[in-house]
């Protein structure tokens, strides 16, 4: 088994087809079927269901995709003479949208910014769902997700909760008469309010379904709140990031009575990690730490 293989095998699984698995790959499309051919007799096993001209991966192409992704990881680290030393390297993640902002990205600056050398790919999570589906199929060794993770994940899945942070309610910069204190739930609801497609329960999710707000606009993209805000739609619930950057550009920011609080963590298998993964889950214990210590810090002064 070659690396070049596995390369091309993924690159087909990820394309559905040769054809763009070449152009990805910047070879041949000949190069690619024979490296899957070659594969294929190594392994004494079908990888894929050829179909018309795309390509589909059978139940031992399904299983080959973690492994594979695992190997090719290791390798480019291995390849890199600081991460051995757990200084360098290219860590891959998964994160939800929703939870990039707050305790997440502080703590990715952190860790970048402790040695160089070192990069850090955030994936998409686009399913809370689908955090086993990730970490199995090697697409990231940790995820970032809302807690409490639903589904639960198994006992071979470590979860190491990272912080949280409050939602609170933006206003639009011209708007009339803005409290200058919390906002409660049924105050919030008698304006018009820019909103998300639902997703999964959650504390804020439950209290707005008890006290409906007046949806102005409902929007997928999360980002268009804040532009939609600023132009006057209506007021919003944003997080920590968008509430700043909101506040910048003249929105009133108020945060919310009762306060709504996100928990974030991170999801991992801990016999699974690479030496950069396990490195960053490490710096990870040590933020919790910290944010623990200044919180006690703040309370005792």
């Amino acid at each position: 088994m070659e690396l070049h293989q596995l390369r091309a095998f993924l690159s087909v699984r990820d394309t559905g087809s040769a054809t763009a698995a070449a152009a990805r790959l910047g070879v041949r499309q000949s190069t690619v079927s024979a490296a899957i051919r070659a594969l294929e007799q190594e392994l004494a096993a079908q990888l894929f269901h050829r179909v018309g001209r795309g390509m589909s991966p059978t139940p031992a192409g399904h299983a080959l995709v973690g492994p594979a992704r695992r190997i090719l990881r290791d390798c480019e680290q291995a390849g890199e003479t600081l991460a051995a030393a757990g200084q360098g390297g290219r860590l891959e993640l998964a994160a939800l949208s929703t939870v990039v902002s707050g305790p997440f990205s502080s703590l990715v600056s952190a860790w970048l910014g402790a040695a160089p050398g070192r990069a850090v790919r955030v994936h998409d999570l686009d399913r809370e769902d689908a955090v086993a589906e990730v970490l199995t199929g090697g697409t990231a060794e940790i995820v970032c997700t809302r807690l409490p993770v639903s589904p639960p994940v198994d006992g071979a899945l470590t979860v190491l909760p990272i912080g949280s942070w409050g939602w609170q309610v933006a206003f639009p910069p011209r708007s009339g008469a803005v409290p200058e204190r919390a906002v409660t739930m049924r105050e919030l609801s008698a304006v018009p309010t820019v909103l998300v497609a639902a997703g999964r329960s959650s504390a804020l999710e439950r209290a707005t379904a008890r006290t409906p707000l007046s949806a102005a606009v409902v929007a997928d993209q999360r980002e268009a709140r804040t532009s939609l805000m600023l132009a006057g739609v209506g007021a919003t619930i944003v997080g920590p990031r968008l509430a700043v950057d909101a506040a910048a550009a003249g929105a009133h920011v108020r945060p919310l009575d009762p306060p709504f609080t996100q928990s974030v963590g991170l999801v991992f298998d801990p016999d699974r990690l690479s030496p950069v993964a396990r490195g960053f889950v490490a710096a990870a214990g040590e933020f919790v730490a910290a944010a623990g210590e200044s919180d006690e810090g703040g309370a005792g002064g």
